[in-house]
This record gives structure tokens, sequence and C-alpha cells, in this order.
């Protein structure tokens, strides 16, 4: 999976999750970072820093096209959160249907906790409103008011508290069960090259399961129940989607957000030199 949203990345996944749903033999997914590190980064930076003026609106345009496709798939989707989820990453994992998140693992002989929220008002910028309205649905809104004001990025424990993870789970659970072996050999099975080392990590493992009782579920059952609370939004954001672009544009292109996206771009080149 990939770490950061572009246009070409964002197009990928659409296309992904078309070519996934023209299959009736699917009947669920999850989605993971090769990188247990990072869920996923959000947007990329570079396509909002000093943007070309025809790029903009498309890169919106196909970020806008995830949560269209993914929020209302009749797939169901799992979000496999080993790694960091800001901004946009979490709301990749609030378009699924199912959140399980890692309570932190060692990589490389450090300890990553991962975190997860819509931290875009430390970057200056803000959430456009179909990703703060979900967070609202997600968390509640006074939660949500408070997340979206001050950029708040949750840690497994009080994400799960909160609501905007279903489940955690700690690297050193066990996998000893007849059933989790056997989760483990089909999982095996999968996964890209990549990630085959992964096979057995618990937050996979759990992904898995739960991708199992989704598929278990008739399928037309799933999705009707699944729009009950998703179609409105979905709609909302379809009418909207001109206006919302607009807005966007308008907003990143303001002197003083860019000021504010540079000096982070900037920061995010020096930290990368450092490694």
């Amino acid at each position: 999976f990939f770490l950061t949203f572009n246009i070409i990345r964002n197009t990928e996944l659409c296309n992904s999750i078309k070519e996934v749903e023209s299959n009736p033999k699917i009947q669920s997914v999850i989605l993971a970072s090769s990188n247990p590190k990072i869920f996923s980064a959000g947007n990329d930076i570079s396509e909002l820093v000093s943007p070309d003026a025809d790029r903009l609106p498309k890169f919106w345009n196909s970020l806008q096209q995830i949560c269209i496709d993914l929020y209302g798939s009749r797939i169901g989707t799992v979000a496999a959160i080993q790694g960091h989820a800001p901004a946009a990453g979490c709301f990749l994992a609030m378009a699924c249907d199912y959140r399980i998140m890692s309570t932190g693992h060692d990589v490389g002989g450090k300890r990553v906790v991962p975190t997860i929220g819509m931290n875009e008002t430390k970057l200056g910028i803000a959430a456009p409103f179909w990703m703060g309205q979900m967070l609202v649905r997600t968390i509640g809104n006074r939660q949500a008011e408070l997340a979206l004001a001050m950029g708040t990025m949750f840690p497994p424990e009080e994400a799960l508290g909160v609501g905007l993870v279903d489940e955690i789970v700690s690297s050193q659970q066990s996998s000893s069960s007849t059933d989790e072996s056997d989760c483990g050999d089909a999982l095996l099975k999968l996964l890209p090259s990549l990630m085959k080392d992964q096979v057995s990590d618990p937050v996979l493992l759990k992904a898995y399961a739960q991708a199992k009782l989704f598929a278990k579920i008739p399928s037309r059952a799933r999705l009707e129940s699944k729009l009950v609370t998703r179609e409105e939004p979905i709609q909302d954001l379809i009418v909207k989607r001109e206006e919302d672009t607009e807005s966007f544009c308008a907003f990143v292109m303001e002197e003083t957000v860019q000021r504010n996206l540079n000096a982070y771009f900037e920061a995010l080149k020096n930290r990368s030199k450092k490694k």
C-alpha cells in the first residue's frame, strides 16, 4: 500500500476498488501498509506546495473520488493500522468499515507507538467538510470539534476510547489458536511479496479474521446496512464537489497557507536528510 496521496496513487486506489468490486467472489479486503511505521502519511505535500493551477483541482477531485468509492463500497473493508495515520491517512481509515490499530511494535530496534487523527490545523490548513463530518460521525460532535480544532493525534488507547478505532492489538499477542494459525496460512497466500514477512503480525491476523466475518454476511444486506449511514454524506459530497474543489484550491493558494506549507515541507526534507 502507498504512504501518501497524490494524483497517480489516488487514481490507482480508485481503480483497484473498482477492479475488486467487479469480482463477485471478493467480499472483503484489508487496507494495510508495507511500511509498519506508517499506515498512510496523508496528502503528498508536494501536491500542495506552489501547486500547478491546473493540477491542483485534479488532485483534489481524485481524493474526493476515494471518499465516494471507498466509503460506499459494496466490499467489506478493514483498515490494519500498524503505523501512524495523520490527516488524510486518518480519513482513509475512517472510510473503511472496521479499524484495527497496533498498540506499538519494535521497528529497527526502536519502539513505534502509532497515532491517528486529523492534524491539519497544525500545518495551517483545515480539513474539508466531508472529512471533518466523517470524524463527527465516527467519534461524536464534541470530541470531533476539539480534535479538529487542536489537530489531535490519538495514541491507540485514546483512539479506542473515543471510537476512532474499533480494536487495538498488542504486538506481544500470541497466535497460538488453531483458527489464528489457519488465518496465518491463508493470509500468507494473499499478502504481496514485500509484506510476506509480516504474516504473523497480530494486527494483520485480526484484520484477516474480521474480513472473513464481513465476507460471511450476505453482500446485499451488508451494503444496504452500510448505506443507511453513508449514502447521505456521499451524495452530499457529490452535489457539493465542484464548490468544495473551488474552496479548497482558493484556500491552499492563499499566501499565508503557502507559507505554512512551505515551512512544513522544508522541515520534512531536513528531517529526511538527518536519517
